[in-house]
């Protein structure tokens, strides 16, 4: 027999209280954890990026803010796409296909509809039924 076999039922919520108490703060603690992880990572992650572009002497030596990494990863990511859309004819054509096929879609069909008039009378008549 365990211990909560010998315990009453005040004792049993007690230990279960506990037991969920502790369980959260182990919840939140790897919580913090994984967000403290995630954000160091992201931070090197920037100064890798400021001391590559620093390096490359295509910024000067101070930090640039986060906002302005992103933008220039952007805007270098907008040079890539529009040399490769001005060099290979057939990405756009493949594009163009992709779209196509997404252009129509049909609905689900998931549940009936029911008329707006008629759903007074659902509702109020459905939760009465259950409750009997």
């Amino acid at each position: 027999m365990g211990l909560t076999g010998t315990l009453g039922v005040a004792g049993n919520k007690l230990v279960s209280n506990v037991a969920s108490r502790a369980l959260s703060t182990i919840r939140i603690e790897q919580g913090v954890t994984l967000a403290l992880c995630l954000v160091s990572w992201i931070d090197f992650l920037l100064h890798l990026e400021n001391h590559k572009r620093s390096t490359a002497e295509k910024l000067p030596k101070e930090p640039l803010t986060v906002p302005s990494i992103v933008r220039l990863a952007q805007y270098d990511n907008l040079e890539a796409f529009v040399e490769r859309l001005q060099k290979d004819d057939g990405l756009l054509k493949k594009w163009f296909e992709v779209e196509q096929k997404h252009l129509v879609r049909k609905r689900k069909k998931n549940n009936t509809l029911i008329k707006l008039e008629d759903s007074s009378e659902v509702c109020c008549k459905e939760p009465l039924a259950k409750a009997a």
